[in-house]
């Protein structure tokens, strides 16, 4: 038994995720969660239905929305009220140009830093192994 756990694990690929967090000086941060959010407003064009995607309250995403209106000088997300047609979001061209930007932050740092993130990983498994084997 515990040597078919094993090899499961061994075919297992493992890798290794770099997040990166922009603080901008005195106003605010932007990290994967809010750009996640944005992208999901984009996706479902409406605030409510990326809370849900993100199993995320609606107060808290628009609250979140708000502070990134807020943050730059010009709106990163449309919103239009309700009423018959319902209402609904979607990213204005200054939040598409934030998720792409950010995206490429991250791109690069994780490119340019591939091989330290190789070492990391690798320094991790050898450490799981080590576990693995004294609790064996």
């Amino acid at each position: 038994m515990k040597r078919t756990t094993r090899i499961t694990a061994r075919r297992k690929q493992q890798t290794i995720r770099l997040q990166v967090r922009v603080d901008l000086p005195g106003t605010g941060r932007i990290g994967p969660g809010k750009i996640e959010l944005l992208r999901q407003i984009g996706e479902h064009q409406s605030i409510a239905a990326a809370a849900r995607a993100m199993d995320m309250s609606y107060r808290r995403a628009w609250l979140l929305v708000d502070e990134l209106n807020k943050l730059f000088s010009q709106p990163v997300v449309a919103k239009w009220l309700g009423g018959k047609s319902r209402g609904g979001a979607s990213l204005t061209p200054a939040g598409a140009r934030l998720v792409r930007s950010y995206d490429t932050v991250v791109r690069r740092a994780a490119e340019a830093n591939r091989a330290l993130l190789a070492e990391i990983l690798h320094s991790t498994q050898r450490a799981g192994r080590a576990a693995q084997r004294r609790s064996a």
